[in-house]
């Protein structure tokens, strides 16, 4: 399987850097620095790159979400980068998206795919950390409000208690049938347009292995039995905090029966099957950004038709 779009990364994230007092302070005293602004999972993209700004040509109507947000550190592009090899990179939330020059405003979701790997890297990083940044004002512990330490990195409450970016992790898998793996098991949301399927997935448990959760959720939504259970690879799914960690699922039973809350039907596809309906337009898959859609055509043996 080919790397997962959102699993690509250009940046040296420096964390030794990254922890002094100062960082972001000295950061944007350096004219090399680059700061990329994001409003929710949106950022500005001109001719396919992120916009990226120097520190004395930041905007003025670039208005921080709230003052309690400051800049918050990345990391250091690699020196392959195009352009700006070894510049820092800050990334700064915003109110909501504003005017630039020749750019539109583009979500994730939307570009994640088409940009190189520094620029992806740069967004997914950006996007899941000021997802917890928005919304961890107060320690879950004792309530008291948090203060940034270490570029964003970091809350601290006035108990001293430090809290940091969460990531919840999600096993999605492609069930086959049997050891020949001649056919698929999609299943699809009851809120999905008509014809969409998916591979299943769902958050691990607390106190549970990754191949113990694939065999789980796969027989909690669809009555299916699993057996042999093969790593492919993960992905960063910052809506809001989760990684995505790929597998391929052996079923040992091939009865399906859907659990009618979170599949609302499930059905066995073999390549041909897949590909005819693909191409009819019955079938629709997931888009490119998914690693859904890298573990269907990682089985299916290349480049399918169609996607949401």
């Amino acid at each position: 399987m080919q790397v997962p779009p959102l699993a690509r990364f250009g940046l040296d994230r420096d964390h030794v850097s990254r922890i002094a007092p100062d960082a972001v302070e000295r950061a944007l005293e350096q004219p090399s620095t680059r700061i990329v602004v994001v409003a929710g999972d949106r950022a500005p993209v001109r001719d396919g790159r992120l916009v990226r700004f120097a520190p004395d040509a930041l905007p003025s109507r670039a208005m921080p979400v709230e003052p309690l947000v400051p800049p918050s550190w990345l990391g250091r592009l690699a020196p392959e980068a195009d352009g700006e090899p070894g510049a820092i990179v800050l990334s700064m939330l915003v109110a909501e998206p504003f005017e630039i020059d020749g750019a539109d405003w583009r979500s994730l979701r939307e570009v994640g795919a088409e940009l190189d790997d520094a620029d992806a890297g740069v967004l997914v990083q950006a996007v899941a950390l000021g997802a917890w940044q928005r919304e961890s004002h107060h320690s879950p512990l004792d309530g008291r409000p948090t203060a940034f330490e270490e570029s964003g990195w970091v809350r601290r409450s006035a108990s001293g208690a430090a809290h940091f970016p969460r990531t919840d992790p999600a096993v999605i898998m492609l069930v086959t049938d049997g050891p020949a793996g001649e056919r698929a098991l999609l299943g699809r949301q009851p809120s999905w347009p008509p014809a969409r399927y998916s591979t299943l997935a769902g958050f691990l448990e607390p106190g549970e292995s990754l191949e113990d959760a694939v065999r789980r959720e796969v027989l909690e939504e669809v009555g299916v039995r699993v057996g042999e259970v093969a790593y492919v690879g993960n992905q960063p799914w910052p809506f809001p905090a989760s990684l995505m960690i790929g597998f391929v699922a052996e079923a040992t039973t091939v009865e399906i029966d859907v659990d009618a809350d979170e599949i609302e039907a499930a059905r066995w596809f073999t390549r041909e099957q897949m590909k005819a309906e693909a191409e009819a337009g019955t079938l629709v898959l997931p888009g490119g950004i998914s690693i859904s859609r890298s573990l269907i055509e990682g089985w299916y043996g290349g480049p399918l038709p169609g996607r949401w």
